[in-house]
């Protein structure tokens, strides 16, 4: 249990450091490594920079998801872990635009396409490793601490920008200082390091032909796509838009936007860890499909307060909008694990995941820049999310049913190999 905490908990929250990190950043990196007449202009072309890394994932999917089927789970985590911590390391020393001109924004799109390459299977592998090692009565909340911990490297990533423009002004950051949150992830990649000895493989099933795990994966991906789309919309806009829209569109004071931040991703948190325990006392489909359909109701009057909202309004909802996100991620890693037979599970929860992702995930903070600023409709971003939830709400109740027995026996037969391992 403490090694599947450490896994699930802990490696997560470096990893997602690093993800959060550049997106936090994305302004200065605008400004930074592209020529650009405005402030909009230099975020849009960061977010591109973001969004093309997010392209690439589909294919470290397909690759990390083969090998977790074929060989175990363990040894794809260990090689992602390093590959997508590395390049943000290798990000905070990289010259600029204005020492190397386009090769520095050039260098920058390799290190994101090689960190995506890795990332689009470290969260569904480390889930599909978490559910299958689990015992069968703590399957639900350890799936939902490692969704939490996703979160927890949003906070550490919004702390450190956070106190990176209190203690230095904005030319200060633009001079050297921006290097800072980057190479912060030095002693992590030392951690991550530490963290692969904890990572232990057990037996799989025999991986079957290649035409049977394309029919398998083919009837069981519709619906976790479409749920994961939404998430993936929804955990773009708040987790890492939410902070540039405040800033840029609606002129919150920068620390303002990243201390609501915050509050938002500790509400996320919380609920994550709350959707685990109820999960596992009323079933991920309930909570699954009641957490959609609250959020799919009142993601528009949510949005419409953020418009003259208070300092105090604005924490208030910032802790509303983290409780419905955390409600609906805190049960995704199980959701999709009970979507595939195990010999296809890490294929599919690799696949139902970065698919989303890759389309969605990338283009959704450049779609909400160029969308906003270019129609001047500050509730865009509310309707772009109320769009996927009315996608994704069928899905909900057309989910599979929780199979304890079954469940009860995939727990021990892990747990099993795992000792052995």
């Amino acid at each position: 249990m403490r090694n599947l905490l450490k896994i699930g908990l802990v490696a997560n929250i470096f990893e997602w450091y690093e993800f959060a990190v550049y997106a936090y950043m994305a302004d200065i990196i605008g400004q930074l490594f592209f020529k650009s007449e405005t402030s909009v202009v230099g975020l849009a072309k960061a977010f591109t920079i973001f969004a093309i890394g997010y392209l690439i994932r589909p294919l470290g999917s397909l690759v990390w998801g083969t090998v977790g089927d074929r060989i175990g789970r363990g040894r794809p985590m260990k090689t992602v872990l390093m590959m997508s911590a590395i390049p943000t390391a290798l990000i905070g020393c990289l010259p600029t635009y204005a020492q190397i001109g386009f090769l520095a924004p050039a260098l920058l799109l390799i290190l994101r396409l090689v960190q995506g390459f890795a990332m689009g299977a470290e969260l569904p592998t480390n889930g599909c490793y978490i559910f299958e090692a689990a015992p069968s009565k703590y399957k639900s909340m350890l799936c939902s601490i490692v969704m939490a911990s996703t979160k927890l490297g949003y906070l550490l990533a919004s702390l450190v920008v956070f106190l990176l423009f209190s203690y230095f002004n904005r030319e200060t950051v633009l001079a050297w200082a921006w290097r800072i949150p980057f190479l912060f992830s030095i002693p992590l990649i030392i951690g991550i390091r530490a963290m692969r000895r904890s990572i232990q493989d057990f037996p799989v099933q025999k991986a079957g032909t290649f035409k049977s795990a394309w029919l398998s994966l083919k009837r069981s991906m519709l619906k976790p796509v479409l749920i994961v789309s939404f998430t993936i919309a929804l955990s773009g806009t708040l987790s890492i838009w939410t902070s540039q829209y405040l800033i840029h569109f609606l002129n919150v004071p920068r620390t303002l936007a990243w201390a609501s931040n915050a509050v938002f991703v500790i509400a996320s948190i919380a609920f994550k860890l709350v959707a685990g325990y109820l999960s596992h006392a009323f079933g991920y489909q309930r909570v699954i499909r009641v957490s959609v359909a609250s959020t799919t109701l009142f993601i528009v009057p949510l949005f419409a307060l953020f418009q003259h909202a208070s300092f105090g309004i604005l924490w208030v909802l910032q802790m509303l909008l983290g409780c419905l996100q955390g409600s609906i991620t805190g049960v995704l890693m199980e959701m999709l694990a009970r979507q595939f037979p195990q010999f296809v599970r890490c294929r599919g929860m690799n696949l139902a995941y970065t698919l989303p992702a890759a389309f969605l995930g990338g283009i959704t903070p450049l779609v909400l820049t160029w969308m906003t600023d270019q129609t001047g409709f500050l509730l865009f971003p509310a309707f772009y999310i109320l769009f996927f939830g009315l996608l994704a709400l069928p899905s909900t109740i057309r989910l599979k049913a929780q199979e304890n027995g079954k469940a009860s026996r995939s727990a021990g037969f892990c747990a099993r190999g795992a000792n052995r391992a």
